[in-house]
């Protein structure tokens, strides 16, 4: 159950989260009449004064959770901010491809099938690499967090991940899950892919 402290967090995290429909709008110039989840622009230092208090925020939740030492804590935020690295260079050589895969079949007849079959053939690789950096991660982790920690831990980052969504298409508009895609629903019940 995602707590109410989490929530709040997690809104805020909206704001200052790049690429998230907030902010990309909020970037793209002023805002509509209608546009009911524009935010006001902030400048580098707001953000990053932002940025800085949702991280110790979140910080703290996760000290309190796995009942960390200061020492395990700054461990932790060193091996989750290499991991978020590339996490966030995966997720966007991911995005690459499926709009280049999306590109070529609104072709239909005329889709380049050579390409497609490229593009398909790139996809089990990402997977093997998020696998990878899981596993990577997890060694990491072990080395100084407990197995109960560990799994805290996993179950926190799944918890605030799913979290965000709900938050995420709260702003767009999706209150309950029954507005969500069939798809999506789907998603929701075999739970999120591996971090």
């Amino acid at each position: 159950m995602i707590t109410r402290r989490l929530r709040r967090l997690m809104a805020a995290a909206l704001v200052v989260t790049a690429g998230s429909p907030i902010v990309a709008r909020s970037q793209g110039g002023p805002p509509r009449s209608n546009d009911r989840t524009a935010v006001p622009r902030m400048n580098a230092q707001q953000r990053e004064a932002l940025e800085k208090r949702f991280q110790q925020r979140i910080d703290a939740i996760v000290k309190e959770r796995l009942r960390l030492t200061d020492e395990q804590q700054v461990k932790l935020r060193e091996v989750a901010s290499r991991a978020e690295e590339s996490r966030r260079v995966l997720r966007r050589e991911e995005s690459v491809l499926r709009v280049a895969l999306r590109n070529e079949m609104k072709a239909g007849d005329k889709a380049n099938e050579a390409k497609v079959g490229e593009l398909l053939d790139q996809m089990p690789g990402l997977e093997r690499r998020k696998l990878d950096l899981l596993e990577s991660e997890q060694r990491e982790l072990a080395k100084f967090l407990s197995p109960t920690q560990r799994a805290h831990y996993f179950g926190l980052q799944d918890e605030l991940r799913r979290g965000m969504q709900d938050v995420q298409r709260g702003r767009m508009g999706m209150h309950d899950s029954t507005a969500a895609p069939a798809d999506s629903r789907a998603y929701r019940r075999r739970g999120p892919p591996p971090l």
